[in-house]
């Protein structure tokens, strides 16, 4: 199935290697992701002087501390916002011969920026930490109970800074049984510190809704250019694709407690992506884009199995290749392992893996991390005449059900997928799914793995039952699930995964839904989160603004007294001059009781009236 080349983790950047390129070369660029720990590495070298670039007067000071007469390398650090870009120029226009090393900290490369691409910078990248260094750092923060070490390594996945900040929010009295209140005040320090990129008032709202879609274009985002921009600036910022993405672990962070903070914008903003990619999906051309179309979808999922399996909080990325016959012996190590963490008969797996390399030599795929080491695999099996004997010990009755005679050509069947690392795993089942998708072939899954049955149903394949045989001599009898991803098939398997009755595909509007569009009416940023705008009638905020006032006059203007009463008092308390409820009541002599039931009956009614002109 090819390769597929990613910008994956760089080695590891030890004290040690980042002395030895010091001493090699005279511009060093360190980098990472915001709070990954790179001013901590620079503090452990001894003899570096280290400049701050966004404390006051810094600025100033580099042209002075490139002058001085000294061997010791010098470290600007912080080097992200453009006034401090714009201090670089005296390295820059320095002979790099001359005078001390540099190093450079910054969280986007040197070399993405145009005046340094022919810079000759060389780029360290910091890695994240792992998951039992994080464990360590809470405990030394005194979070000594295990829901709150678990919830503080599941959101930092790796990042130091998002972990400190953890641990802040629950030592602040943040439980661990509400993540959202603890991923607020994570935002709020990440949000802080981005601050000094660019002036959080531009873009802080968009960023919520760009996390909550998982990507978006400016259209979807209904961003401004001027908007559209500064977000793309920011360093949490990638691009995708489908757009603009924050980067893990940011992105679940800022998601989360968007959720928590504003439940009915989060909903608004899900259903309204997941319109907007249907809508893509269905006119598509391309079988690539769609397949980044329909995982875009499977990314806003509510099913746990599908969050947790496919988009962790991580970032891990590596490259994906068709093992060759030197991969042998990692392919067995790997598969011996996968084994043990299933609890598999050994013996028994390897006489199967010894089959599945004599019948499809191709059907393996090794997943390298940044050091070059095999992370995991996949074992497929094209189907054909010669995988029978794999094909059919693996699906046993299942086999002719599902392929005929003849064997049907473009079918894969998956033995096996093994990472230990979360972040990898995802991943590489993420690359299988786009290569399978992108192919339009017909994907078949045996495994006798718990896990990955509910992350298959998850995924709304179809479940054939189970196999006669416990063919690993484990004790369970491997499930057989397939999902056809022919060009027709994809968009019915898309409405499976999100169906209306989970919660997050559009579900008409509500009262409620009303209500707060219009209490938002004037506030074009604000109604970007409203869940109306699924509704084609008031695809834009525009629409929706000129809908809201037009079904209010509309209502007040009915024959029924009741709808009359019920507009008079939408258009008093929402389009009119500021008043309370108490004082409109009192207008129309009603009771606070009657006064309430008109407003929700007003709110109801305009509900179904839109429900009824977007059907």
């Amino acid at each position: 199935m090819g390769e597929t080349r990613a910008a994956g983790p760089a080695p590891r950047v030890s004290p040690d290697v980042l002395r030895e390129a010091l001493d090699r070369h005279p511009l060093v660029n360190l980098t990472g992701p915001l709070g990954i720990g790179k001013s901590r590495l620079v503090s452990s070298l001894a003899s570096v002087s280290v400049l701050d670039l966004s404390q006051p007067d810094a600025l100033e000071a580099v042209p002075a501390a490139l002058a001085e007469d000294t061997r010791a390398p010098l470290a600007l650090d912080s080097a992200d916002s453009p006034d401090a870009l714009s201090a670089l120029e005296a390295v820059r226009a320095r002979r790099q011969q001359d005078g001390r090393p540099v190093l450079v900290v910054s969280r986007r490369s040197l070399l993405a920026h145009p005046k340094w691409t022919l810079s000759g910078a060389t780029v360290l990248r910091v890695s994240a930490w792992e998951d039992e260094r994080i464990r360590k750092l809470a405990a030394d923060a005194q979070l000594h109970a295990p829901q709150s070490q678990d919830l503080v390594v599941r959101l930092a996945a790796g990042n130091p800074l998002i972990a400190g900040a953890a641990c802040r929010a629950l030592h602040a009295g943040a439980s661990p049984h509400v993540p959202g209140t603890v991923a607020d005040q994570i935002t709020q320090e990440i949000i802080e510190r981005l601050s000094r990129e660019l002036p959080a008032q531009r873009w802080r709202g968009t960023l919520d809704r760009l996390a909550t879609m998982w990507s978006g274009d400016e259209a979807l985002l209904q961003a401004d250019p001027e908007v559209f921009d500064a977000l793309r600036g920011l360093s949490v910022v990638a691009r995708t694709e489908l757009g603009l993405a924050v980067v893990e672990p940011f992105r679940s962070v800022i998601e989360l407690a968007h959720r928590w903070r504003q439940p009915t914008a989060h909903r608004g903003t899900r259903t309204r992506a997941l319109a907007y990619r249907k809508r893509l999906l269905a006119t598509e051309p391309s079988a690539e884009h769609r397949s980044r179309l329909a995982e875009s979808v499977m990314a806003l999922s509510d099913d746990d199995a599908v969050r947790e399996t496919l988009f962790p909080a991580s970032s891990s990325t590596g490259l994906v290749h068709t093992a060759d016959p030197g991969d042998a012996d990692d392919i067995g190590e790997l598969m011996h392992w996968w084994a043990r963490s299933g609890g598999l008969d050994t013996r028994r797996t390897d006489r199967m893996v010894e089959q599945w390399l004599r019948d499809d030599p191709s059907g393996f795929q090794l997943l390298r991390d940044g050091d070059g080491r095999a992370a995991g695999l996949i074992g497929l099996l094209h189907v054909a005449e010669r995988t029978v004997p794999s094909v059919e010990s693996l699906l046993q009755e299942h086999a002719d059900g599902l392929f005929g005679r003849p064997r049907g050509a473009g079918s894969l069947v998956l033995g096996a997928a093994y990472c230990p690392d979360r972040g990898l795993h995802a991943f590489l089942l993420r690359h299988l799914l786009h290569q399978v998708r992108s192919r339009g072939l017909l994907l078949t899954v045996s495994t006798p793995n718990p896990d990955y049955q509910r992350l298959l149903r998850g995924l709304r394949f179809r479940r054939h039952g189970t196999t006669t045989d416990d063919i690993y001599r484990c004790g369970r009898r491997p499930e057989i699930y397939s999902q056809d991803f022919g060009r027709d098939a994809l968009p019915d398997w898309v409405e499976r995964l999100v169906p209306v009755s989970d919660g997050v595909a559009p579900q008409g509007p509500t009262g409620r839904d009303v209500g707060w569009a219009l209490a938002r009416i004037r506030d074009e940023a604000g109604l970007a989160d409203s869940p109306l705008l699924a509704c084609a009638r008031t695809a834009t905020v525009m629409d929706l603004q000129e809908w809201l006032r037009d079904a209010v006059r509309t209502l007040e203007d009915g024959d029924s007294p009741e709808d009359a009463e019920a507009g008079w008092i939408l258009r008093h308390y929402y389009l009119g001059r500021p008043r309370t409820h108490q004082q409109l009541a009192l207008q129309l002599h009603i009771s606070r009781a009657t006064y309430f039931r008109r407003l929700h009956h007003g709110l109801d009614t305009l509900g179904r009236l839109l429900s009824t002109e977007d059907s």
